[in-house]
């Protein structure tokens, strides 16, 4: 037999084998296909999964499924123009996409362009299976690598609110894991208004380091979702806009950072720039819209610290300042558990103590603008406005009853010869003082136990 036709044996017999054990692998995965999903709809009764074609690659081990329609036991539907799924075990997912997911919920609708899942694995205990049908499922006991969705619509009953999203992607999900979350271009329409203005813009949001599992289990034992110590680790928000009946607010970013060390000592700091809110339209601001101040352009942080050896937190609400007007700065330094979010009202009343609170109120350009203002009212030069005010100050000080009036007419009326000066406002009580200590009492008891003094000092 010449060497040609021996090559064309084997080429032929290859092609017989190769094609036969294709064909058999095709019809096996085939089978094990319509077995998953017979298993799925015997586990959640009244439900079906249905499609118009599918295919199967028994060497890649995926699947192919289009035009899917899946209805639950509750007669929802959840449809898509194409899943694929590969690396399908009993208790693993490789890999599972869909397009063009649909599914209505509540008189709304949920659109998802695409969406990717990767390495999902379902601990044993996640899904509670009695007599062949799913009873519980447990998401937070569901772990996966990567699940990602783009270009999301959900529009409400009526078509009245709208939500977008382009991206929003979930990394390194489960119990015990530091999941990092990304959201881009999220926003909220509301057709309430007339010319649809009115709604909420994130254009980015970074979410690092938290473990987003733990939050889920808490929700399903039916408990109020609780901050994690430390948690999350790094948080970015960029350009935020709000608007709400013609009150409009923005905020160009924040930033976060927690840390808890081995000792149980914890770290918090949120820094924030160009927060950003019209005076127009909004009652509440409708004095400093007189004043001239079109809109308010504020920056500054908050943070916090937790000394556990002496249970003992330092905690800054804010240290801003607001551009032409003043900074407005607190410290407050307290006893407590390290807990604050597991704090009832209960425990806040006998559990923390007061040790002190410095608040200092600096003088940019507000004070002189409402003395103006002042005067333009009553058609009077500033400085026979400025007399006028020390003239009551000084009446109301010769009224005073408490000690603490005094000291505050007094801070006034020299902040209004001296505005570069700060008014300060502290509480240094002779000990750490809680909040059960002070019910009962008369308001001069309460000043004098909290040792609340008004003054002023240089400004810095």
């Amino acid at each position: 037999m010449s060497k040609a036709a021996v090559i064309g044996i084997v080429i032929v017999g290859l092609g017989v084998v190769g094609g036969g054990g294709y064909y058999y692998a095709s019809n096996k995965a085939n089978d094990e296909l319509h077995k998953t999903i017979s298993l799925i709809e015997k586990s959640i009764p009244g439900s079906s999964l249905k499609y118009e074609s599918s295919s199967v690659s028994p060497f890649s081990q995926s699947a192919t499924l289009h035009k899917v329609v899946f209805k639950d036991d509750k007669g929802h539907e959840y449809t898509a123009d194409t899943l694929v799924a590969s690396g399908v075990s009993q208790d693993k997912l490789g890999e599972v996409s869909l397009d063009k997911f649909h599914t209505v919920v509540d008189g709304g609708t949920i659109d998802v362009n695409h969406i990717d899942i990767k390495n999902a694995v379902a601990s044993k205990d996640a899904v509670i299976i009695e007599d062949g049908k799913i009873k519980k499922f447990y998401p937070s006991k569901v772990s996966f690598d990567l699940l990602n969705l783009q270009d999301i619509k959900a529009v409400g009953p009526n078509a009245h609110e709208t939500i977008t999203v382009a991206q929003y992607e979930l990394k390194n999900y489960g119990l015990d894991r530091k999941s990092d979350q990304t959201m881009k271009q999220f926003e909220i329409k509301s057709s309430y208004s007339k010319d649809n203005s009115e709604g909420l813009k994130v254009n980015h949001m970074q979410i690092d380091g938290l473990d987003f599992a733990k939050i889920v289990a808490t929700v399903e034992q039916g408990k109020t979702p609780q901050v994690l110590p430390g948690q999350p680790q790094k948080g970015t928000l960029d350009g935020l806009e709000y608007n709400a009946k013609g009150q409009i607010w923005s905020l160009a970013k924040i930033d976060t950072e927690n840390s808890i060390a081995e000792n149980g000592d914890q770290k918090s700091t949120a820094t924030f720039s160009g927060l950003k809110i019209d005076t127009a339209h909004n009652p509440q601001l409708f004095a400093l819209k007189e004043m001239g101040y079109n809109q308010l352009d504020a920056f500054g942080k908050i943070s916090a610290s937790y000394n556990k050896a002496k249970q003992q937190w330092s905690f800054v609400p804010v240290e801003m300042t607001i551009k032409d007007m003043g900074n407005l700065n607190a410290d407050l330094q307290f006893n407590g558990p390290a807990a604050l979010s597991n704090a009832n009202p209960q425990s806040v009343m006998t559990d923390y103590k007061l040790i002190s609170l410095k608040v200092i109120l600096q003088n940019q350009g507000l004070l002189e603008k409402a003395i103006d203002q002042e005067a333009k009212k009553q058609s009077l030069p500033a400085d026979k406005v400025k007399e006028n005010m020390i003239n009551e100050l000084k009446q109301d000080e010769a009224n005073a009853t408490m000690p603490v009036q005094k000291q505050a007419d007094e801070a006034v009326i020299d902040l209004i010869n001296n505005p570069k000066k700060s008014m300060v406002i502290a509480m240094n009580p002779k000990a750490p003082l809680n909040a059960m200590e002070l019910v009962g009492n008369s308001p001069f008891s309460m000043i004098e136990k909290l040792n609340l003094i008004v003054k002023t000092e240089a400004g810095k």
